[in-house]
């Protein structure tokens, strides 16, 4: 029996791949016993090393076989080889770029993937098979670009099944890669745009920069621009542009309606409820321009819901301001209680400092939605759309989800106006306030009481009910929390100067010089919260504008002025006795006590002199009764001294240098073998550093001594 096989015998036998360069990466990986082939490249690999489906297969070829089946094999191969024959014929035959050659290369890449996903999985068999098509359904297993458009597709997804491959096997086994291309009646893709990619991209192009461009218009474009491209008939564009569509819905809705590709096509894995556990524990809240021209002008609706309960509450305002957002949010905490989190989008009304300091102070988390992810909010957005076609389009006075719904409303009402008794009352539209009581209405008694299959059959107000949540216990604090922010101010020694008007206060008088918080009353323009950095510090009047009396209020805080510095100048009065000495001379005595302790080192020096001077030197000696010194030779010793000491220092500091250098490389070394991030440059410098002889004289060193780099 025959021992030794080489890749091209093994390939596409049960239990190995398909081709020889991925048997050969097998045998690598699992160290399969090989020898070098006798004749030719290569390697050969011995029979005990492989999968023993392969070795079962390769045993039953090797049996004897009777004169009839020894026949009939013959035949049967080839016919086998005459069919691949025929089929490597109309291969070759096609035109390069052929809409066949795509097609049969990109089944050949779903085989070829299939059957290393199924190795990978260890599952040979069908499961493996259909691992694979729902791996590449799901987008687990990435198709590449250029086989994407050659793959069945569904809803603009690649669709798979493994009836299908196991079908792409058979053909590949007996026709190979004319077995992948469509069979004889099917004309699908040979069309004139099809097989001319020029063409292609030329329709293409003029369908994605002007998607409503019609047939007609493009046959007219290349008759004026592409004449030589002028081949394909109007009725002809139209067929391609239909099933180009068709072939590619989803990118065809991505490119021209990004808000329905997320609604249809945007992964949704997961739930948007996923760690939601409790009541309140997050709130999503949004605002959006209600479809009604009320008698008091077109309104918007802010709104909150709880994720955990789907409670629901809307205010109707003139504007989407950060004053009526708050004025929502304090409903929603008066009648549910304090959340723990607030989930908005990057609105301007919902990243105010008004809002954001409100959450901060009450200590409720803001989560900001990335820009234009609406759908991170999706919970609050979809509740605005069950109010609007729930209630707001049955009440008078609606104006249409959108403009077509609005012709239609308008020409309705214009039709009615012509044919009806002009006596006859029209019906008009609502206030505001009407508007806000019919939607607490609907919240409270239909969309509460109501059954939600996101909650398994229960109602918002059954989930809530005998919940335990955080209240405040005084509204009129959180109504002063909601007041609107007017900024930081200094106080000045007239007091806080704010929109042209001053305000005073004697508890202001401690802070002359430094900055406050302001907040304001709306309704009260006389006055002013202020809150400094310890919270909440008092109410600053304005006299002009609440008519009372400057000078009594002026009188008031000079007092509460002149008993603050009495008290702060007798708060100081120990630290003034501590001090029993001038500073400037006990600073003298204290430097004069320092030079006595220190010497210094003397410093280099040359020798200066002039004849001049040498000659009064001798004078002075013979007045002295002393004999001249030779001047040139101790001129020359001291500066043999100098050059000796000073070549002495530069010794040191170059060894210390040394040290530092080898310090710093040893913990470059340190980092590469803890496997830390070095740059290109040090880990060359290293390997530099290390093969000179002063890395091996340091080194020695270093543990002579006991030395380490944090020495260093």
């Amino acid at each position: 029996m025959k021992e030794w096989y080489n890749a091209r015998e093994l390939a596409g036998l049960p239990g190995m791949p398909g081709t020889e360069r991925r048997v050969r990466s097998k045998a690598q990986r699992e160290k399969w016993q090989s020898r070098k082939r006798a004749r030719g490249k290569g390697y050969e690999y011995h029979l005990s090393s492989l999968p023993m489906e392969t070795r079962a297969h390769l045993a039953l070829q090797q049996l004897p076989k009777t004169p009839v089946e020894e026949a009939v094999s013959e035949a049967a191969q080839k016919a086998l080889d005459e069919q691949r024959q025929e089929g490597m014929r109309k291969w070759m035959a096609l035109p390069g770029g052929h809409p066949k050659r795509h097609r049969a290369r990109a089944r050949l890449w779903v085989l070829q993937a299939c059957e290393a996903y199924q190795q990978q999985l260890g599952m040979p068999g069908r499961r493996g098979v259909d691992a694979f098509c729902q791996a590449l359904v799901t987008g687990e297993v990435a198709v590449p670009e250029e086989h994407r458009p050659w793959l069945p597709h569904r809803r603009g997804l690649v669709s798979l099944n493994s009836a299908t491959v196991y079908r792409w096997r058979q053909r590949h086994d007996r026709q190979g890669l004319w077995g992948l291309t469509d069979g004889y009646g099917n004309r699908r893709g040979t069309g004139k745009i099809d097989t001319n990619l020029e063409l292609q991209q030329i329709v293409l192009g003029c369908l994605l920069r002007y998607p409503h461009i019609t047939g007609k218009k493009i046959k007219a474009f290349l008759a004026a621009e592409y004449p030589h491209l002028d081949i394909v008939s109007e009725a002809g564009i139209r067929r391609f542009i239909n099933r180009w569509k068709s072939e590619n819905a989803q990118l065809w809705t991505y490119l021209t309606n990004p808000d329905r590709w997320k609604n249809v096509y945007l992964v949704a894995h997961g739930s948007h409820y996923d760690g939601i556990e409790r009541l309140n524990q997050l709130w999503e809240m949004d605002s959006t321009p209600a479809d009604w021209m009320l008698k008091d002008g077109r309104h918007c609706v802010i709104g909150v819901i709880d994720l955990y309960s789907r409670r629901l509450k809307f205010r109707v305002s003139k504007t989407s301001k950060a004053a009526a957002v708050c004025l929502t949010f304090r409903d929603a905490v008066l009648d549910w209680g304090v959340p723990e989190a607030v989930r908005t989008d990057n609105g301007k009304d919902y990243v105010s400092e008004h809002f954001d300091t409100v959450l901060r102070e009450l200590r409720i988390d803001h989560q900001l939605c990335l820009p234009f992810a609406s759908e991170q909010k999706g919970t609050i957005e979809r509740a605005m759309r069950t109010l609007s076609h729930g209630l707001l389009d049955l009440l008078p006075g609606f104006i249409g989800h959108n403009v077509a719904e609005r012709k239609e409303i308008e020409a309705r009402k214009s039709f009615a106006q012509r044919v009806m008794d002009p006596n006859e009352v029209i019906e008009v539209s609502l206030t505001a306030e009407e508007l806000q009581a019919k939607i607490d209405d609907w919240c409270e008694h239909i969309y509460a009481r109501n059954p939600h299959q996101g909650l398994d059959g229960r109602t918002p107000f059954e989930l809530a009910a005998g919940q335990p949540v955080r209240r405040i216990s005084d509204p009129h604090a959180l109504d002063l929390l909601l007041l609107e922010v007017a900024g930081t101010r200094t106080v000045g020694k007239k007091g806080i100067r704010f929109e042209h008007h001053h305000y005073t206060a004697p508890e202001l008088v401690p802070y002359i010089g430094r900055e406050v918080r302001l907040r304001r009353d709306p309704d009260d323009l006389g006055r002013l919260y202020v809150y400094s950095e310890e919270g909440f510090l008092c109410i600053a009047e304005c006299d002009r504008l609440l008519g009372l009396s400057p000078a009594e209020k002026a009188a008031a805080a000079r007092a509460v002025q002149k008993r603050l510095m009495s008290e702060q100048k007798a708060a100081l009065k120990g630290a003034l006795n501590a001090v029993h000495k001038n500073p400037a001379e006990a600073i003298l005595e204290h430097r004069k006590r320092q030079s006595g302790k220190v010497t210094a080192f003397p410093a280099p020096s040359e020798p200066y002199s002039t004849p001049a001077l040498d000659e009064a030197a001798r004078a002075r000696q013979a007045a002295a009764g002393q004999a001249a010194p030779d001047t040139q030779a101790e001129v020359i010793d001291y500066a043999a001294f100098r050059d000796e000491f000073e070549q002495h220092n530069q010794n040191v500091l170059e060894e210390v240098d040394l040290r530092k250098i080898h310090a710093h490389w040893l913990r470059v070394e340190a980092r590469i073998e803890a496997g830390e991030t070095v740059s290109e440059e040090e880990r060359l410098g290293l390997e530099g550093y290390k093969a000179s002889g002063q890395y091996q004289s340091q080194q020695e060193f270093f543990e002579a001594f006991g030395l380490t780099a944090e020495d260093f």
